[in-house]
């Protein structure tokens, strides 16, 4: 969490810096790895999850189902990692990444980047809810288990 906000505390300045007409390709590519960074972030986090525990998904969607299924809880296994309103609010930086990663820098549009860049506090906030969330329902479950085995 600490590297995600890391990246979300340069948001403010990346939206200033896509909002200049005048800000020249190279700033504008930093802005969008940024966006990139943030969502990669908050993936490998849930990818280790899912290694952990309920395996991962494979295939070409693999990246879209790793969210779905984390809204999941898997009965004996894990409980829900994310919200669903975590999630789709997490698709738009999906979708974005997916766009980083396969169009040229000067196809990136700027105002949606901006509007990613603006609502990036609020997803973050959102994430280490449910993870803190997470993390608390798995200790009961270990406590619970624990509790059984005496």
């Amino acid at each position: 969490m600490a590297r995600i906000r890391r990246v979300v505390d340069e948001f403010d300045a990346a939206r200033a810096a896509v909002a200049d007409p005048g800000s020249t390709t190279l700033v504008v590519y930093g802005a969008a790895a940024l966006i990139e960074s943030f969502y990669t972030g908050m993936e490998k986090a849930l990818r280790r999850i899912a290694s952990t525990l309920g395996g991962m998904p494979s295939g070409e969607a693999w990246h879209r189902d790793l969210l779905t299924t984390m809204t999941l809880a898997i009965g004996g296994i894990r409980p829900a990692v994310l919200s669903v309103e975590s999630a789709r609010a997490m698709d738009a930086y999906l979708a974005f990444r997916h766009r980083f990663r396969n169009l040229y820098v000067f196809d990136l549009e700027r105002a949606p980047m901006a509007t990613l860049l603006a609502g990036g506090r609020d997803v973050e906030t959102l994430f280490e809810r449910d993870l803190r969330d997470f993390i608390a329902r798995l200790a009961t479950w270990v406590e619970a288990l624990e509790t059984q085995g005496r």
